[in-house]
Order: structure tokens, then sequence, then C-alpha cells
């Protein structure tokens, strides 16, 4: 019997024995996950972090340093995106000039801007055209759209019924507080007429109608306030190069009205008179033009950058001119290129002209017969009967006009005869233009022309 009772107490000891490393085992295994629940739980910078995921957290903090700089130095290489429109183009020549067309001073100095700009590895430079390309309104300001501006740049050249009208102004987009504002206005978007269906693409928008230009004062336009900075500084810079700071000023621009970033529409000057047309036309006096643009946009990047807490690496250069052109001035557009100051080419000011006219008018014998002449060129010094200009040509003459030797072909009481010594010499001076003396005084053509009873 004991034995049976020792078998049968191994037996049950046995059973215990297997039944408690059995519990142990749960019992281990329960501590080891209430120790691995309770890592588990850990917070990491107030964040519950999985255990298992620890070992990933120094690529987790690499991988977003990695991004942080990455984006970092993609904001740093964004470029500043400038558009420049060449205003008109094509079949559309703008306002007309006596030697020249609006739409080509505009690409010419839009082409001379964008030149300076490239130079600029921090910009983006998109021309709307490099060509004689007509381009819609609104395809226009979709160019600047797609292309994510930073800055619109829109070029023309203004016109006038007044022929003493002159000097440059630049515009934003807002309600024209003038008429003369809005007649400008009303004469740029008035290019919208050549489109088919213009009615259905411009929303009913009519360039003709003042009504239509009531919207532009319900219009919020969220980046004037840079707009008007640019266009200070434009005004700014154009006046320091001499010419006639018309200020800033407001009207319905279409082009403007549907750019979605700070622009600006830029009137260079008026080739609706004869002095100012040609300084425009002239190779010199567009890259006068384009430098006082570019010189005006540093300073407007210089404080963006500054704002965005950029480095700002440009400087303010100016280009200052070749020698080679330092004397000649030609009328003409192939030799048109002397750095003249704008005090030499023509100290306008429009009481000035009109007393002047008054004054010669005066002082004319009206028995005096007009002379008709040809004025093909224009120097700060004398010339050279022998200089290469003045080859081939017969009754060469001058005058002094604002410090500058005028040169003229040419002497007819006839006018007609004077237009055909003009369209004889058109190839080689294609912007030569006629001027009239009366007793050895200069007048004005429409008066010489009266006097003659024409």
């Amino acid at each position: 019997m004991e034995f049976e009772i020792k078998k049968i107490n191994f037996a049950e000891n046995k059973r215990i024995v297997k039944t408690w490393k059995i519990n142990e085992r749960v019992i281990v295994h329960q501590k080891i996950k209430k120790r691995f629940d309770a890592e588990k739980d850990k917070k990491f910078f107030g964040m519950k972090i999985p255990f298992q995921k620890y070992l990933l957290l120094p690529y987790g903090f690499l991988i977003l340093f990695l991004s942080i700089f990455a984006s970092s130095v993609a904001a740093q290489e964004k470029k500043f995106v400038v558009v420049i429109d060449a205003g008109h183009g094509g079949h559309d020549p703008g306002a007309m000039g006596k030697i020249s067309r609006e739409k080509d001073i505009n690409l010419a100095v839009a082409k001379e801007l964008a030149k300076l700009m490239e130079n600029n590895k921090e910009l983006k430079v998109v021309l709307t055209r490099k060509t004689d390309k007509y381009l819609t309104l609104q395809e226009r300001a979709d160019i600047a759209n797609e292309n994510h501006a930073d800055l619109f740049i829109c070029i023309h050249t203004n016109s006038s019924k007044s022929s003493s009208a002159y000097g440059a102004e630049t515009y934003t987009l807002g309600l024209a507080k003038t008429n003369a504002n809005l007649e400008v206005a009303m004469r740029e978007n008035s290019v919208i007429l050549l489109e088919e269906n213009y009615q259905t693409k411009y929303q009913g928008f009519d360039p003709t109608s003042v009504d239509s230009y009531i919207m532009f004062e319900f219009m919020q336009d969220k980046y004037l306030d840079k707009s008007i900075e640019f266009a200070s500084l434009v005004q700014q810079h154009l006046d320091r190069n001499g010419r006639l700071d018309r200020g800033v000023r407001q009207a319905g621009f279409w082009v403007l009205h549907r750019s979605a970033c700070p622009s600006t529409l830029i009137e260079l000057g008026f080739i609706s008179n004869l002095e100012e047309e040609l300084f425009l036309s002239s190779e010199y006096g567009q890259k006068k033009m384009a430098q006082a643009i570019y010189t005006a946009f540093l300073e407007f990047k210089k404080e963006h950058d500054k704002r965005n807490g950029k480095p700002n690496s440009t400087s303010v250069s100016n280009q200052a001119p070749s020698k080679k052109s330092e004397n000649i001035v030609s009328e003409s557009q192939n030799n048109y290129s002397t750095p003249i100051q704008q005090a030499e080419i023509e100290n306008i000011n429009t009481a000035n002209i009109t007393n002047q006219e008054k004054q010669t008018e005066n002082i004319l014998p009206s028995t005096q017969q007009p002379v008709f002449k040809l004025q093909i060129l224009a120097s700060k010094k004398k010339l050279s009967p022998q200089a290469n200009e003045l080859k081939g040509l017969k009754s060469v003459d001058y005058y002094i006009e604002n410090e500058l030797y005028k040169y003229t072909v040419g002497a007819e009481t006839d006018y007609n005869k004077i237009v055909q010594l003009k369209n004889n010499l058109s190839a080689k001076f294609p912007q030569a233009f006629i001027v009239a003396f009366v007793n050895g005084k200069k007048v004005d053509v429409k008066e010489a022309l009266r006097l003659t009873g024409k």
C-alpha cells in the first residue's frame, strides 16, 4: 500500500510539477507581453511610438532632415519669373508715327530688356513674342499665368492728337481717374476688336464703351501694391535717364486684369512727337529705355528678396555707351545708334515749344518763300565734308539746334520736289524727314505749307 501511495503521490507530484511548469511558461509569457506592452506605450516627444519601430527612428530623422534640406534648396533655387510683353504685332501695328510703328519700338525695347535680364542667373525671362507676331490680349495674359510669372511687364508706345505731348508714364490696373487715362486704356484695349467673336471671348467687354470700364472700380487687385511699387521705380529711373516723368497712373487694361501677378504697362513715350519718336526708334534710345527699366527691376527684386528673407546677389549696373557711336546720330534705322544725352537730343518743354513757335510766326515776313530740306542725320560734332555719312550727297547743309549739328540735303521751294528727293534717298536714309525754313529760321512744316498756299 505504501508503495502504491508513494506511486500515487509521485504521479500527483509529477502532474503538479508539469502543471507548474506550464503555468510558469504562461506567467513568463505574460510578463514578457506585459513588458512589451509597456515599452510599446512609451511616449517619444509626446507621441506614442511602437516599441518595434524604435530601431527605425534614426532613419526617420535622416529622411526628415534630407526632405527639409531639399525643400529649402529648391526654394532657394526657384527662379524669379519675369514675363515681358511687347505690345501689338503682326497685322496690328499699334500707333503710327511719321517714321516708325509702335509694334517695332515695343519689340526692340522688350528684346533689349530681356537681353539684360538673361545675364542674371536668378531670373527666368519669357518674351510673349520675339518676332512680328500677332497675339490676342488674352493670349498675352495666359503666357504670364502659364509661366507662373512673378512680374508681368507690358511695353507700349503712346500717341496723342497733340504733337507736343511727350514723356513716359506707367500704368497699373484700376479705374481711370482722368479722361486721358481712359483714352489710353481704350486705345490699347481696342485691339480685341480685331478678333472674331470678341464679345464672347471677353465676356461682353466693349473697349469702346465707357460703361465697360466701370467694372474696374469694384475689382480688388491683391497685387496692386507691388504693381505700384514697381511702376514707381520705373518712372523714377526713366526720369533719371532724361525722360519726362508723367507719373504712375491707373486704368482698365484687360491684359493687366487677366494676369495673376504684379503687372504694369509702360508707355515709353509719344510716337506722335517727332523728337521723341526719333529717340525711341533709335538703337541708342531703345537701349536707354531698357536699361532704365532693368535698373528699376533690380531695385524691385532686391526689396522682394529682402521681404522673403533671401540674400540678393544682383547689383545695379549702368551700361556705358560704346565709344564707336559717340558722335553720329543718324535719322536712319541703320545709323541711328548714337548715345545722345536727353538734353542733347531735345530738351523738350511743351510751354517752350509753343512759345518758340509763336515767336517764330511773329518774326516771319509773310512774303518770304519757305525753303524745304531733307534732314538725314544729326551729330554732336561737326562732320568733315569727306565723312562717310555724307559721301555721294549733293547740296549738303547743316543747322545747329539743341547743341546738335543737324545735316540736310536739298533746298527746294517746291514741296513736291523735296518729297521726291526723300523717296530717292529712302533706301539709304529710311527715317529721313522734311524740315522747313523761312528767312533762315526753322519753322513747322505745316506752317510752311500754309504760307505756300498748300
